[in-house]
């Protein structure tokens, strides 16, 4: 019985050992190392040498650092809203069947989720775009969509809205069948209409899928890179600081040669969103309670 359980053991093992290994090598000890990096003043070469939380200090009085931290908060809370009702209404029209081809409706929903992120960037250009984009021709107008820091933000928020809604739909399309058609079918007899059942049966009962998806977009969100940079950069350059999202930084750092202030930064995005993913949970709880 032992050698059979000894070998069990070693079947699991040798299962999980692929993870374990890539998340220690590619994840755990680089992330520990540059937990280190962030105490010191470091080049990329020589010696790293050790400056306390001179790092975070800078750092934190550093007035370009609140402003793109306030760029990347703004970019989740602008598009979070309206995209996770879009995506949950027609998930919910695709659920009861209010409209015909669906399993068309379903995939050109999706489409944009396949897109690259750069791709999605350069196809908003275009549209976008001050004397040459489409909108503007369309509406013969001549607008800074792209140059004015605050219709910049808004065209970034439009590109997040159409490529993540189609992802949200297919999750909430799932979390919508775990709910019994019973359930709904009892509250219309009872004489509940489409509206009551919505707030009082529907989104209650998919309140583990809502909490899901807030949390998972506030971090992929708060790590947001690719969408402002290609849209809003120009000539190969990064987009400028008045609309650039936190990770910019980051990247401006260790081309300076700044990596002990790199790591620093990165781990101050770490710790915001590790506080972020607590503050939503504990909401989401003490509502469910």
């Amino acid at each position: 019985m032992s050698k059979q359980r000894r070998a069990t053991g070693l079947g699991h093992a040798l299962f999980a050992a692929p993870f374990l290994i890539s998340f220690i090598g590619l994840f755990l000890g680089p992330a520990c190392y540059a937990l280190y990096l962030s105490f010191t003043r470091y080049r990329g070469f020589g010696v790293a040498r050790f400056v306390g939380l001179e790092n975070y200090s800078v750092i934190l009085a550093y007035d370009a650092f609140w402003t793109m931290l306030g760029n990347t908060l703004f970019y989740w809370v602008a598009h979070a809203v309206p995209m996770m009702a879009i995506a949950l209404g027609l998930a919910i029209i695709v659920q009861r069947r209010a409209v015909a081809w669906t399993q068309t409706f379903k995939t050109l929903v999706f489409l944009p989720q396949i897109l690259a992120s750069v791709a999605t960037a350069l196809l908003f250009q275009t549209f976008f775009g001050t004397h040459y984009g489409l909108l503007d021709r369309m509406l013969g107008f001549d607008t800074p969509w792209l140059t004015d820091p605050d219709l910049a933000r808004w065209t970034v928020v439009a590109v997040l809205i159409w490529r993540s809604t189609g992802y949200w739909f297919i999750v909430f399309l799932a979390g919508l069948t775990t709910i019994s058609p019973e359930i709904d079918e009892a509250a219309s007899i009872d004489g509940a209409g489409a509206w009551r059942r919505l707030w009082h049966i529907t989104l209650p009962l998919m309140r583990p899928t809502l909490v899901f998806a807030v949390v998972v977009d506030a971090i992929v969100t708060l790590r947001l890179f690719a969408e402002p940079n290609v849209l809003l950069g120009r000539a190969g350059a990064l987009a400028p600081t008045s609309v650039a999202p936190l990770l910019n930084l980051v990247v401006e750092q260790m081309r300076a040669g700044l990596f002990g202030a790199a790591a620093a930064t990165g781990w101050l995005l770490f710790a915001l969103i590790a506080a972020l993913t607590f503050i939503l949970f504990r909401l989401m709880r003490e509502r469910a309670a």
